[in-house]
């Protein structure tokens, strides 16, 4: 169900500010060159002439600090990808805008703050938040919450938007642009979004496609974002290589 359209609130140094998304009649597509490769496995690989993400677009934004590290580059999988489930997003539940952080440098590699996101097929997306009056906000960091959806820091100012959330995930789950193999976050959030995608009468097929591809990956709890991994697009291979589950979904 379509949820009343809400205002969308962006918070600068204490001020608050409308925001206006406007979003086009087809959701964009980048361009493949196919001149971009991933090479290598996500943690130990690089990228070859990686595809940029622009700063804006229908339902999203980087965020500045992925733009100071120059970490918005990835195979143009990745890239259409973002495009689409955040157009999808804006469409369905208009009001938020996805803020989407670190991809991979242009030539992969090595990355600050990350162990992996070294092959172009890797992106942090954070979460849609809402202020405590239900209001969807601009979400411009990385934002921690706790089991039952409050923000940690700062503390109680902002609400874990379970709709819009879990709308990604479904998004992501039938992106046409990539196969999803993983989508990194805490056992917390998995709960609330599984918790609400049944409450909802999802489908069971999508439920349990986001059951097995949300996992928290090991100490790193991922509480104050999603880590997103695609598979290797079809045209890198066998220089790009996959390791890990392959779902069947996915084949």
């Amino acid at each position: 169900m379509m949820q009343r359209k809400p205002k969308k609130l962006l918070v600068l140094g204490g001020m608050v500010l409308l925001w206006t998304a406007v979003a086009s009649a087809e959701p964009p597509v980048a361009k493949s060159s196919r001149r971009a490769v991933s090479i290598g496995i996500p943690w130990d690989g690089k990228l070859q002439q990686g595809e940029v993400l622009p700063r804006k677009g229908a339902g999203y934004q980087l965020i500045e600090i992925s733009r100071q590290r120059r970490a918005r580059f990835g195979v143009p999988e990745l890239i259409a990808m973002i495009k689409e489930v955040a157009f999808r997003l804006e469409r369905r539940q208009p009001g938020g805008v996805l803020g989407v952080a670190d991809l991979s440098k242009r030539i992969g590699g090595p990355i600050e703050h990350h162990g992996s996101h070294q092959s172009g097929r890797d992106v942090d997306l954070l979460f849609y938040l809402l202020d405590m009056k239900g209001n969807p906000v601009v979400n411009t960091r990385f934002v921690p919450v706790d089991k039952n959806g409050f923000s940690t820091e700062p503390p109680m100012v902002y609400r874990f938007d379970t709709v819009r959330n879990w709308e990604l995930i479904v998004a992501l789950i039938h992106s046409r642009r990539a196969k999803v193999q993983w989508i990194f976050v805490s056992k917390a959030i998995k709960s609330l979004l599984l918790s609400h995608a049944e409450q909802q009468g999802a489908s069971p097929s999508v439920i349990r496609k986001a059951e097995q591809m949300l996992r928290q990956p090991g100490e790193k709890t991922h509480a104050d974002h999603f880590h997103v991994r695609i598979y290797c697009p079809r045209g890198d291979r066998p220089a790009c290589r996959d390791v890990g589950r392959r779902w069947a979904w996915a084949r």
